[in-house]
């Protein structure tokens, strides 16, 4: 078991950098030159490490740290994803990429932490064109990892056409809404399914899209502040199929199982809930043991 690559799988962020660094020291990690580090050990982070905390900034410059020096993977979450949407097409054009990312109120607190010092806007562009490098999902030894939902169909279907990170191809894939491609980055990344409505609504939708859930057991506890899913059309994972771990829905309570190789890692950081992790060993079932959380950080004044 020496050569064992343990992964601590790490819930959304969401710019909660207090908790992110509790949690990676509860976790046995201690932080040196190279960022935070555990011999043996691999973070996993889940998506949405941006938006909605106090120090978003603050967060993807760890979480990029650990991914460069070898100490983390990530896939992108849908927080990740509608920046990149937003502010792409204007990365040659600094001016007008820090305007596409300030429009969204929660991004203001991203530019305003890299504008703090010199060139830190040429380098808040050069983290997001980093984060455009990152996977889409992970395969890892004996377990996968998706911010969403590990929609098989959709997985297979953007390993087909190449997509694997939110790169140009994916982002013009993306762009032709309702293709395919378009619908199984939507389910992979957000969630969501898309019903083909009648008629076009008054906004000029062709369909009806709805976050839904689609782990086997339904024990989940979702946060007031969140969008409630309902079930998807195609509930359910195969219960001899890897391991797999996914944040997005922003549960409530003691982590559990949502089936026997299902976990979600998203307990609410961004609402006042608990910051989650799982220490996934390959090869072991997973247990409620393996799981460590980390509670909202209160400061004194």
């Amino acid at each position: 078991m020496g050569d064992t690559t343990h992964y601590d799988i790490i819930g959304d962020v969401h710019g909660q950098l207090d908790m992110l660094e509790a949690l990676l020291a509860q976790l046995g990690y201690r932080k040196g030159q190279q960022g935070w580090q555990q011999p043996g050990h691999v973070a996993v982070f889940v998506g949405d490490i941006i938006d909605k905390g106090p120090w978003p900034g603050a967060v993807l410059r760890l979480v990029r740290k650990m991914v460069d020096t070898g100490q983390a993977l990530m896939v992108v979450g849908n927080h990740e994803l509608n920046w990149v949407r937003d502010a792409y097409q204007y990365q040659y054009n600094p001016r007008d990429f820090i305007k596409a990312t300030r429009q969204l109120y929660d991004r203001q607190r991203l530019v305003d932490e890299f504008a703090a010092e010199e060139d830190g806007l040429a380098l808040l562009l050069e983290h997001f064109q980093w984060l455009r490098t990152q996977p889409l999902f992970l395969e890892l030894e004996q377990c996968r990892v998706v911010h969403a939902w590990w929609h098989e169909a959709s997985i297979q279907h953007l390993k087909a056409t190449g997509i694997r990170c939110l790169d140009d191809a994916a982002m013009a894939a993306y762009e032709d809404t309702y293709s395919t491609t378009y619908f199984a980055m939507d389910r992979v990344i957000a969630g969501c399914e898309h019903t083909v409505r009648p008629y076009v609504s008054a906004s000029g939708f062709r369909t009806i899209r709805k976050r839904v859930w689609w782990w086997p057991n339904d024990v989940a506890l979702i946060h007031p502040w969140e969008l409630l899913p309902t079930q998807a059309r195609e509930h359910g994972y195969p219960h001899n199929a890897h391991p797999t771990f996914f944040g997005h829905y922003a549960l409530t309570g003691t982590p559990l199982r949502l089936g026997r190789n299902v976990a979600c890692l998203d307990y609410a950081a961004a609402y006042g809930g608990a910051l989650v992790a799982y220490t996934h060993s390959p090869g072991v079932p997973l247990a409620l043991n393996s799981f460590t959380s980390v509670d909202v950080i209160h400061h004194q004044d």
